[in-house]
């Protein structure tokens, strides 16, 4: 459903191999859990999650995806918050999970940075 393919010379995004409907389970994060952030895992709750295909999906303003973690679930999933085309790239809003980004940047979506939700200042 998912694959990793080269944006530009050394980046690399995560992209849909079939077409998604919106609501559909995309994966499920599951990975090892650390106290403090890097630069590709995904805070859950107060930890923050390593996972495979997870760690390629980058960030955008307007995403095509979304972190959700479900009461009686163990587990995150990553849901299509829209359709997704097939080749199209499969992105979430980091400032929905994070709160202190481990390396902040600027965004391509709108010029502003992105820091994480404890530190959204432009």
């Amino acid at each position: 459903m998912v694959e990793i393919k080269e944006i530009e010379k050394g980046f690399l995004g995560l992209f849909a191999s079939k077409e998604i409907d919106v609501g559909q389970i995309i994966f499920v994060l599951n990975g090892n859990y650390f106290n403090e952030p890097t630069r590709t895992s995904i805070q859950i709750g107060a930890r923050h999650m390593e996972h495979y295909e997870g760690g390629f999906m980058n960030h955008h303003c307007d995403p095509s995806a979304k972190v959700v973690v479900k009461e009686g679930i163990n587990e995150p999933l990553v849901l299509a918050k829209r359709k997704i085309n097939i080749g199209e790239q499969i992105t979430f809003d980091y400032e929905t999970t994070e709160d202190q980004l481990n390396n902040p940047f600027k965004c391509n979506c709108h010029d502003r940075w992105i820091r994480g939700k404890e530190l959204n200042w432009t």
